[in-house]
């Protein structure tokens, strides 16, 4: 799927299922056609927290099935609630695959990874996500971190780095699905400067509305030629 990832849009068609014809994939495997299904790989950034963590964020790939069954696993029961809303326990292929298997053109998916040099080895230590409504020039976000790098300044670096993949797509703001006791998200926003709107809704959740406005200007993170700076 690495190799695949990267071969001409014209090409990937015939490719996938002739890995499928090999049982080398899933034979369920899905993928993105053309220019959108294009891994950006000029999106991929370095960032070091306000902790001093040393991440890499970019954008998912189509092969980080594996990688991401191993994030969620690692998700607490409440991290899970407070993301999507149910206890969530089914981690199967078709599943994660919505999250491995996006169209850059129209939403994005970034990772905050944390690279070991001496192994290589990446592990997902975050994700955030948007994905565009088509009625509006807002779009649907979500992220959820690992618990044991909570407060480490992750959520932070991956709502920035969301914010400003956004903004380039001339998208006004984001709309989210909120837990009425999650209040770190919440604050979150306030910090960074958006201007939120608050609609109640029932069972327990409200939808918040986030402005881009002038974010990074005002208390929020600056954005320079793609980076962050406090």
């Amino acid at each position: 799927m690495d190799l695949i990832s990267i071969a001409h849009p014209d090409f990937r068609p015939w490719l996938i299922e002739e890995a499928k014809r090999r049982n080398l994939i899933y034979l369920d495997q899905a993928f993105v056609p053309g220019e959108g299904g294009i891994y950006p790989e000029s999106l991929e950034i370095r960032r070091t927290t306000k902790s001093g963590l040393e991440i890499l964020l970019r954008p998912v790939k189509i092969s980080d099935e594996s990688h991401l069954k191993e994030f969620f696993h690692a998700l607490s029961d409440e991290s899970l609630y407070s993301r999507f809303m149910t206890p969530r326990k089914d981690l199967s292929h078709r599943w994660l695959q919505d999250f491995a298997v996006i169209d850059y053109s129209r939403n994005m998916a970034i990772l905050a990874v944390v690279e070991d040099k001496k192994t290589e080895r990446e592990t997902i230590v975050g994700i955030g996500q948007y994905n565009m409504t088509g009625k509006t020039h807002m779009a649907e976000v979500a992220y959820v971190v690992r618990d044991d790098y909570h407060r480490r300044g992750v959520g932070r670096e991956l709502l920035s780095r969301l914010t400003y993949l956004a903004k380039k797509q001339g998208l006004l703001g984001f709309v989210a699905e909120v837990l009425s006791t999650n209040t770190r998200i919440f604050q979150m926003f306030q910090k960074m400067g958006f201007e939120l709107e608050k609609v109640w809704e029932e069972d327990g959740f409200y939808e918040m509305r986030a402005h881009f406005g002038d974010v990074g200007r005002s208390g929020g993170n600056v954005e320079i030629e793609g980076s962050v700076r406090d």
